[in-house]
Formats: structure tokens, sequence, C-alpha cells
């Protein structure tokens, strides 16, 4: 009986989320326009696989869609054609750039640096990472996270428990509380993958779960994102950030620095 009153109420409640905003100034002077290639910008998604009593949830990118919608002042990797390979760039150097994104996003991230990198064996077994040969002055790597979805604080961690109680105790007139952790890192490389800058966003979002409240995403209703919460953040919560992340660039690559809205690290 109580199994099926929780799945009367979660299934019949609506969700609306409240992302953090990224206005912008508008104040970005071009000397000149620079071409600029994205990379990642993409969510990741739960999977999970049942082994006797063990369960493993693993985080991979979701290469359905990137989170920016679409760009003003450049361009993603895979928009782009390549003209042989930068035989300038050393392997070393390319590996390590590569290494660094894989380390974060793991081995699902393979398939987006391929768009950029190509890894070959020569003679006795030793890899040699080469960048494609790109017409473009910057490359913008962006990461979202975390892989899995975790709550903003303790106090969070409480609050989602008894608001969730109540919810379910009115058969979802009272709204289920939760918020949860997202940021996005970005870094910029020149064309030769030397350092330009990295910043940081807080993408931390709440949500109001409950049988009246109107769903924003507008598909959020009647328990359509009833699993947003658990697994991996969804990739609408990064959706509204690009003209943000766009000025951000093009403020770093004109003057330098660090942009006043963003964490250097």
């Amino acid at each position: 009986m109580v199994a099926l009153i929780l799945i009367l109420v979660t299934t019949g409640c609506s969700a609306r989320y409240y992302l953090s905003e990224f206005p912008i100034t508008g104040s970005v002077h071009l000397e000149r326009k620079a071409k600029i290639a994205y990379i990642g910008f993409r969510s990741f998604n739960t999977e999970s696989s049942r082994s006797g009593r063990v369960t493993t949830y693993t985080a991979k990118l979701t290469y359905e869609e990137r989170t920016i919608p679409r760009l003003e002042n450049g361009v993603f990797i895979d928009e782009l054609k390549s003209n042989g390979f930068r035989t300038d760039i050393p392997s070393n150097k390319v590996q390590a750039f590569a290494m660094e994104y894989l380390d974060v996003v793991k081995s699902s991230g393979a398939l987006e640096l391929s768009k950029l990198i190509d890894v070959e064996k020569e003679n006795g077994g030793v890899s040699v990472f080469k960048l494609k040969n790109y017409p473009v002055d910057y490359f913008v790597v962006g990461v979202h996270g975390p892989a899995f979805a975790k709550p903003s604080g303790a106090g969070d961690i409480f609050l989602t428990a008894i608001t969730g109680f109540f919810s379910m105790a009115t058969f979802g007139l009272l709204p289920a509380y939760m918020s949860n952790q997202a940021n996005t890192e970005i870094k910029i490389v020149d064309k030769n993958l030397n350092f330009v800058n990295r910043f940081a966003y807080d993408n931390t979002y709440t949500s109001l779960r409950t049988i009246w409240i109107s769903p924003r995403p507008d598909h959020c209703i009647l328990g359509k994102c009833l699993f947003l919460n658990t697994g991996s953040p969804p990739g609408f919560v990064y959706s509204g950030m690009g003209p943000k992340i766009e000025e951000d660039v093009l403020n770093s690559i004109q003057t330098g620095r660090t942009p006043v809205s963003a964490s250097s690290n």
C-alpha cells in the first residue's frame, strides 16, 4: 500500500527547476574577430549495471546534444573540417592536453577528443598523439560537473528528506524540495595548445515537485523528470549560460584577464 501511494504521488507530480542566471554586460569590444572552436560542453548520463547483489553506477558523456544550443562568436569542433595534422606540436604536449580532459570526464570523453586529436601506434607500440589542423585561433574546452548528483549542503539533505515526507503524506499537495550542486569549468588555449586562461561557474540548482506546480522546463510534467535529481545533473541546467560564456571568453582573449564574474583556478 505504501509503495502504491509513493508511485501515485511521484508520477503525478510536476517539477519546477530554478536555475542559476548568467546575465551579460554586452560590453565586449573586439579589436579583431578571433576564430574560436568549442570542445566539450556535454552533460553526463548515469547508467547502472548489476552483478549479483552489487549495483555499479557509471556516468558517461551524453552525445545526443550539447548543453549550449548555439554559438554567436565561435563554432563547435565537429562543425569544422581539419586539414591534416600539426607537425609542429610535439606528441607529449598533445597528450598532456588530452589527458587533462580525460582525467575529468574519463573514457567516455575519448569520442569528443577524437574530433581534435588522433593517436597512432608507431614501431615498438609507442603511442603518438597528433593535433588535427583546424583554421582557428583558440580552443575553448568546457566540462560540466559533477558527474553524479550531489546535494548543495548538509542542510539541503535534511530539507529534502523532511519535505519529501510531507509531500507524500499530503499526496503531493505540499512541495518536495531539492537542491543540487552543478558547475562548469572552462579552459582556453591558443591554436598551439598554449594555456591562455581558465575560469569556472556555479550552476547550483533547486527544484520543487508537487501536483499543482507549473513545470519548468515544460517537459517536466507528471513525473517525467522524476529521476533527474538522483543521477547526473540534467543538461538543461547549463543551457542558458552560452551568451555569458562567450562574452567572458572574448573578454579573456582581448584583455588576457579572468572575467570578474568567474573564479580563477
